[in-house]
């Protein structure tokens, strides 16, 4: 470690010495907002561009690569070969996103936490990895942009060849100004900065939590139509699905008369509503009949999607009578979405079984299927990616 005002000499040297490449995570230069500050911002980026070093930084905690060990400070160094690329102006965000994103599904290949940006910025690390064939699906943590129409242009390039979900930080007076103290680039203008994310059609998060849960779903599963068939165990919850994912844009179609007739064949005699949602009620307690009537909304043409209740609580009640009841049932749904073209996403209600529940959950993620803790965070994950797969084949 060494002090910002030392850091261009330390850079003197490694331009001498033919170092090509520069992360500095020392702090103290235009994000402190003072002129000394900005005139060793300004310094460092000379020297960078005279001695040929490509520098990341300053203020960052540089770049990651997991397939190769390349590490941040304080993530740790199990490796890890998904497909995910993380650009962010936050390295306490580049750090968290790594780690928890695993969590989630969500397996970080490459990352880059940029700081203050002196010399390459986000739009930079975006047109590198929109080329890397190594990457499918980018995800971004912006506070601003030192050249707006340049970071514009790359988001459009980049959303065209594989998905970019991007959380823009910095939307209020507060955010602004907090900003200015940590990265020191200009926020600009919320209404200017909307208008850019719909038409570049990127994927839009607004907080860490919605940027997780929706790069887990666009890294597990595409979905290329806005009609979905609900399955559950409660009529209540096929109410309370129905209006929160019709509420984002989503549909609800009725099943064809196709569907409905396999479905009651399926089915005991028990005066189960075939139309969509579908209310298994007691035949929930038969993975068998899930697992059958999954593969039939699977082939109605209406259907481009499906949405699975679960309760943990009431699993865990039925485990009482069956013995790895559970398994079982988690068993069933993946293998029917793994016997089927259609896209699977199940949300996980809330319960005072929470053990219970990350178990289920882990096991969906490990099969890569997108699971929810809540049913608005399913509809809004659900519509973006309905949206961008939907926009996509609109552009071939």
């Amino acid at each position: 470690m060494v002090s910002n005002r030392i850091v261009p000499q330390v850079l003197e040297d490694c331009g001498k010495k033919g170092v090509k490449v520069v992360s500095i995570f020392t702090s103290g230069f235009s994000e402190i907002q003072t002129e000394e500050g900005r005139a060793l911002e300004a310094k460092v980026k000379e020297i960078a561009e005279r001695s040929g070093i490509i520098l990341v930084g300053p203020n960052c905690m540089g770049l990651y690569n997991s397939k190769i060990g390349l590490n941040f400070i304080g993530v740790d160094l199990a490796l890890h070969e998904g497909k995910v690329a993380f650009i962010s102006q936050s390295g306490g965000l580049a750090q968290n996103s790594t780690v928890t994103g695993r969590r989630y599904g969500v397996e970080i290949l490459k990352a880059v936490s940029c700081g203050n940006s002196a010399l390459y910025e986000p739009a930079d690390f975006l047109d590198f990895f929109k080329n890397d064939e190594e990457i499918n699906l980018i995800a971004m943590y912006v506070e601003g942009a030192k050249d707006g129409r340049k970071l514009l242009k790359s988001l459009q390039e980049a959303n065209r060849k594989k998905p970019v979900i991007i959380w823009k930080a910095g939307k209020t007076a507060e955010g602004t100004r907090t900003v200015g103290t940590h990265t020191g680039v200009l926020t600009g203008a919320a209404n200017v900065w909307e208008a850019a994310m719909k038409q570049t059609k990127v994927a839009k998060a607004d907080n860490f939590l919605d940027l997780i849960y929706t790069t887990m779903t666009f890294a597990l599963e595409s979905l290329k139509g806005y009609n979905l068939g609900i399955l559950s165990i409660s009529g209540g919850q096929s109410v309370e699905y129905t209006d929160t994912l019709s509420t984002t844009g989503l549909g609800i179609p009725i099943l064809s008369d196709e569907t409905q007739r396999e479905i009651e064949s399926i089915l005991p005699e028990v005066g189960v509503n075939t139309r969509n949602p579908l209310d298994m009620a007691a035949s929930w307690s038969q993975p068998g009949m899930v697992r059958k009537v999954l593969k039939a909304i699977s082939k109605d043409r209406d259907i481009n999607g499906i949405v699975v209740s679960i309760d943990a609580h009431r699993e865990k009640t039925i485990e009482l009578i069956e013995k790895d009841r559970i398994k079982k049932l988690t068993n069933a749904i993946i293998e029917a979405r793994n016997s089927t073209n259609t896209p699977v996403f199940v949300i996980l209600t809330a319960t005072a079984v929470e053990e219970i529940a990350l178990n289920i959950f882990d096991d969906f993620i490990k099969a890569k299927i997108p699971v929810y803790r809540d049913p608005a965070m399913a509809a809004n994950c659900i519509r973006k990616l309905a949206d961008y797969w939907t926009w996509r084949e609109s552009q071939n």
